[in-house]
């Protein structure tokens, strides 16, 4: 019975395959799982920014945004941030998901909803939305698309419809002929010719609009009953479809092809988004992953190598190439053609050497010799014979002999073309068995580099052993090179270079001599020149002058131990490094060499161009093969670069506007002027440069012109500041540079007007002097006449404003000993005209303010603000009579301390001070005990020389400026809540008193990169 119910089932399962395809058969394509390596994959998950898991939709704006749909909001993605857009970023969001997603030919952002209707965001940020309430026909919106007339289509989960541009709502014709009023909707899709297609998924239920009314899809001649759930439209006509359960089919030119792309044969396949990418590959996602059709091959994605989840959404090509898949539980991923591919292995690879006679490629590693043929590895009697042997250097000589040198039984191994392998030990002579590096020179003697001495074995069979007795100021051998005159270039490990001749030393090299370090890690020719890298930096020899040219951090490398360098076929110079691996033009290597650049333009890789590894390590070897590919070893594989293949970015980036903020008050720019009020202080532009290839590497320049002359630095800030700018019209330019060198295009510079007070006008000073001119002439008029008339009076009462005047003056010298120093306070009693200035070399400077408080005062009532911030200023107070600091002003919720003002430059007003700042966070954590409010301070202080004095006559104030009162401010808005953040400055004289973080570099306006700590 079991035996007749399996043929029974077979047969039903056989007959819906011959009714699901008809005339024509499948497509075969051969598998092909080395595709996907030619991409980097890069996962977007809440941990990044996201709200939520589920992908709904993607599309990129005509900016060059992304935007993305979750049931948490809508998202906007520049390549390093998300902003989430739903009912907690302002009123105006009034929606909690974004399903479906597209923008139309005017710019309006459309977002269709789970349960609310559709919005439309206009492209100066305003929202309409429309519901069921307005006449569409269901309020859970599936999908969205505009078409040739200007009109936006909306299916829903009961009915369809579309907004025409004047704002109606209109049934279109032939839903009632079908009866499909009720129509539910997955799927919207305008081709090129103007024809909307309508699908639901359901089998024969697809539509097609062609302007005039709705009518139902033909259907394809392969399948009797298709359940039509995708289609796409190529720019030569070629149409695609994606049907239920696994096919895609192509129809060109009248003919169709069918492809089946199912994973394993997984019956919940639906074919959901289909696009087609740059080299004509197509690519099908569904709820099993992704198929990709190419070359007349299919690779399959899914969870098994690589995808976070099967199920996929949406998927889309943005303007650069890269791919971009929605998951149903797994987030975003990213798909970029990679400029570096990484294998990665097992165990450190320390050396490669690229056999092109036998057509092989060698590789040492910490577990063996390895053997690479095609991209497959390949045992062979060496590799078998070197298996778990630490490698350390394989070379090919120039005569076709191949060295192997490891830490082993066996340290020296050569083969020669014939196949012979002859074996080098302590017996034979061999130093040690630890064998760095092996060269062979034209001679034909072989030198074998140990961290125990230098042995060196003649053509006619004689060995010996160079040590500290024979010259060496250390025979710790790192690195061997023969130059064109014969002569051996021998590295060490703190001795720097030994050159010989003949088996003798003829002169030596080192940091006296002008090298850049005596730790030598790899010497090679370059364009002529001999180049040596160091742990302190790389030289070039010129033979000219015998001397040296060094280069180091200070040029832009960003570290000193420079382990080896190659030069591409592009001329590109790559490093390998204790910082990892960059490249820098070698034409910028030698006009420095020439004096004729100080910094490089230095491009660092990561995860993003395909290096995905734990870095590289001194003593590894990469190589360029015959191919002019480079070959990297990695402390976890290896990596491969083409420089024909990879090449630059073929867009720069463009640089948007995003928000601005006056003060603590933020607004999103949609292009207009910047209007300042008279009292703002602070203004900050957060912008971005739109590229998602290697977006961690893209740097920003910046000029405000009316404050700023030239643009700034280049930096990975995407946030710039300005303050107290004087009232005038400035205009912010900003540029972004991509990773591959490419700047943006001039972006369109924003306009900051900042507004004057009626007082800084110079008409309002004209009338005030013609009414103060009339008024003084009253006043003395009134003046004489009143003399006269209380002569007598004023006689009368000398006596008692004599006791009133000595009474006021007791009170004003009380008044100037709480607001002033006493010395100043002293100063301007015994001489009130003086003019009180004085510079100090060695004064601490602190800045506080509480986080977030206009957002937190906006809450409160005036009462509430003033006694909250009275009792926690009295506190302040309190402390800095307690610790003997000098008080200078509080501007709101700011306060500004200051401690060694004295001309003694050997003071202790650093660690004063920093009592002091640890002592208010004891405040802080008292009064939030105390307090309904709970509030956080950030505390900057930084050390130096300043200029301090009175200003005013009568509501005077003591008050200090520099570069270190501005540095200061900047270590407080670069802070963090409840954290002391000091310059180096500031740490150098009180780092024997207090415990402070690893230095960590910020970037401060009019200062570039400094060091910093956090206490």
């Amino acid at each position: 019975m079991r035996s007749i119910k399996k043929i029974v089932s077979a047969l039903a399962l056989l007959s819906a395959l011959l009714l699901r395809i008809s005339a024509q058969e499948c497509e075969l394509m051969a598998a092909d799982n080395s595709f996907l390596q030619n991409f980097v994959v890069k996962n977007y998950t809440t941990s990044d920014g996201l709200p939520g898991m589920t992908i709904t939709n993607i599309i990129q704006d005509v900016k060059g945004y992304i935007w993305i749909g979750t049931y948490d909001g809508l998202v906007r993605f520049d390549g390093v941030d998300f902003t989430t857009y739903n009912r907690t970023a302002g009123d105006k969001f009034d929606f909690a998901s974004a399903r479906s997603l597209m923008q139309d030919s005017r710019g309006n952002i459309w977002v269709g909803h789970n349960d609310e209707g559709v919005s439309r965001i206009s492209a100066d940020g305003s929202v309409t939305k429309f519901t069921s309430d307005d006449g569409i026909p269901n309020d859970k919106v599936n999908s969205l698309c505009e078409d040739k007339s200007g009109n936006i289509w909306i299916g829903t989960a009961s009915g369809l419809c579309y907004i025409s541009k004047d704002g109606g709502i209109v049934i279109p014709d032939g839903l009632d002929e079908l009866a499909l009023r009720n129509i539910l909707v997955l799927r919207l899709y305008c081709d090129m010719t103007g024809r909307v297609w309508i699908m639901t998924g359901v089998k024969d239920d697809c539509f097609v609009y062609d302007g005039a009314k709705i009518a139902r899809f033909g259907g394809l001649s392969s399948f009797s009953h298709p359940a039509v759930t995708d289609v796409m439209m190529e720019e030569s006509g070629t149409v695609w479809f994606g049907l239920s359960p696994c096919y895609i089919v192509r129809v060109e030119n009248g003919k169709e092809t069918v492809f089946d792309i199912g994973h394993g044969g997984k019956s919940s396949f639906v074919v959901g988004s289909i696009i087609k990418d740059a080299d004509g590959n197509i690519w099908a996602g569904s709820d099993e992953g992704v198929s990709v059709i190419h070359d007349g091959k299919l690779t399959l994605y899914d969870a098994r190598n690589g995808l976070p989840d099967g199920g996929v959404t949406r998927m889309i090509i943005d303007h650069e190439g890269n791919i971009w898949i929605g998951l149903n539980r797994g987030g975003l991923q990213k798909l970029s053609k990679g400029k570096i591919r990484t294998i990665p292995m097992k165990s450190s690879v320390n050396s490669v050497c690229h056999d092109e006679e036998r057509g092989i490629t060698w590789l040492g590693t910490d577990s063996g010799l390895f053997c690479m043929r095609d991209g497959e590895f390949i045992a062979n009697e060496l590799t078998e014979m070197l298996s778990g042997i630490r490698i350390r250097h394989i070379a090919l000589t120039f005569d076709g002999e191949l060295l192997v040198s490891s830490f082993s039984h066996i340290p020296f191994i050569t083969v020669l073309p014939s196949g012979e392998i002859k074996k080098w030990t302590l017996e034979d002579g061999i130093a040690s068995e630890k064998v760095r590096v092996a060269l062979k020179t034209k001679k034909g003697d072989y030198y074998v580099g140990t961290p125990v001495g230098l042995t060196i074995i003649g053509a006619d069979g004689s060995v010996s052993t160079m040590t500290r007795a024979d010259g060496f100021m250390n025979h710790y051998v790192m690195w061997l090179f023969e130059d064109d005159s014969g002569r051996v270039w021998v590295g060490t490990n703190g001795g720097g270079i030994h050159i010989l001749r003949d088996g003798k030393i003829e002169r030596i090299f080192n940091t006296e001599s002008g090298l850049a370090g005596n730790v030598i890690f790899k010497i090679s020719e370059q364009s002529g020149a001999i180049w040596i890298c160091t742990g302190t930096g790389i030289s070039k020899y010129i033979a000219e002058t015998d001397s040296f040219v060094n280069f180091n951090s200070r040029n832009g490398f960003g570290t000193d131990s420079i382990f080896q360098m190659i030069v591409d076929e592009t001329g590109v110079a790559w490093l390998t490094t204790n910082k990892g691996i960059f490249s820098v033009p070698f034409s910028e290597l030698e006009e420095a060499a020439s004096g004729k650049r100080k910094k490089f333009s230095v491009r660092f890789y990561g995860d993003s161009d395909g290096l995905i590894t734990n870095g590289v390590t001194s003593v590894s070897i990469s190589a360029k093969d015959a191919f002019g590919r480079i070959w990297f070893t990695l402390t976890d594989g290896f990596a491969i670069y083409d420089a024909r293949k990879a090449g630059s970015g073929e867009n720069a980036p463009k640089v948007e506007i995003q928000t601005y903020f006056i003060d603590n008050s933020v607004e999103d720019y949609f292009g207009s002027e910047i209007v300042m009020a008279p009292s703002a202080r602070r203004i900050s532009i957060k912008y971005t440069g739109l590229s998602y290839i290697s977006a961690d590497s893209m740097t920003f320049s910046f000029k405000l012109d009316g404050f700023d002359k030239e643009y700034s630095d280049w930096t990975s800030q995407r946030l710039v500041s300005y303050t107290n700018l004087k009232p005038g019209t400035y205009k912010l330019h900003v540029l972004a540079r991509n990773g591959d060198g490419l700047v943006s295009s001039p972006h369109i510079p924003v306009t900051i007007i900042k507004k004057p007070y009626i007082w800084q006008l110079a008409w309002f000073w004209a009338a005030i002097g013609a009414t103060g001119a009339g008024i003084v002439a009253l006043a003395i008029f009134l003046k004489i006449r009143a003399m006269r008339r209380y002569q007598i009076e004023l006689e009368k009462k000398v006596a008692e404003r004599t006791r009133d005047l000595r009474i006021a003056n007791e009170k004003a010298e009380k008044l100037l000993l709480n607001i002033l120093p006493s010395d100043v306070a002293k100063e301007l009693t015994e001489n009130p005209g003086k003019t009180i200035a004085q510079n100090f070399p060695n004064v601490t400077v602190l800045f506080t303010d509480i986080v977030g408080f206009t957002k937190m005062s906006g809450g409160m009532s005036a009462k509430e603000v003033v006694t909250m911030l009275n009792s926690m200023i009295s506190m302040f107070d309190e402390r800095a009579k307690k610790e003997g600091i000098e008080k200078i002003k509080t501007i709101g919720d700011a306060y500004m301390a200051a401690s060694g003002l004295t001309s003694r430059a050997d003071n202790d007003g650093a660690l004063r001070m920093m009592r002091f700042a640890r002592g208010l966070l004891s405040d802080v954590e008292e009064f939030n005990r105390k307090s309904p409010v709970q509030i956080k301070i950030r505390l900057g202080i930084n050390t130096g020389n300043l200029v301090a004095g009175v200003i005013g006559k009568s509501k005077f104030i003591y008050d200090i400026w520099g570069d270190t009162v501005n540095v200061a401010s900047r270590m407080e808005s670069t802070g963090e809540p409840m954290r002391i953040h000091v310059t180096e400055t500031t740490w150098a004289q009180t780092k024997g008193e207090y415990s402070y973080s690893a230095g960590v570099e910020v970037e401060v306006k009019g200062k570039g990169k400094m060091r910093t700590f956090f206490l």
